[in-house]
């Protein structure tokens, strides 16, 4: 493995650290939200209702992107491991260094992404 990779495979394995800490505490905080659920009364104000609905939606919402960012991560390392890690998954080219540098789990090239965001209805 060169310095290269290791570095490259050092940055993505502290990304997916970071990642896995950050979906553990919002996971733990929307177990909390959830007990909170529970224990409101008829005597609730619709507002704060209406808050805690929408503050566990978010929190569910940043589980899963955080889940699917870790997955991308995990999707990198693996590349990294087949020597592929840098080529394009759709169409075969080299991906800009700058968009690794950028973005180091980026297993598909700027024009791919696109189109896969497009095709999944995502933005970019």
């Amino acid at each position: 493995m060169t310095e290269k990779d290791r570095e490259r495979l050092e940055r993505l394995e502290a990304n997916l650290a970071e990642l896995s800490e950050l979906a553990n505490s919002f996971e733990e905080d929307s177990g909390l939200a959830e007990g909170m659920g529970v224990t409101i009364t008829h005597d609730y104000e619709d507002t704060d209702f209406a808050q805690l609905l929408s503050d566990r939606d978010i929190s569910d919402r940043l589980i899963q992107l955080l889940g699917e960012n870790r997955e991308q991560v995990e999707r990198a390392l693996e590349r990294l491991a087949e020597g592929n890690y840098g080529v394009c998954e759709d169409c075969g080219e080299r991906i800009a260094s700058e968009r690794l540098r950028f973005k180091p789990e980026a297993t598909r090239c700027v024009t791919c992404q696109a189109r896969w965001d497009r095709v999944n209805r995502r933005t970019a």
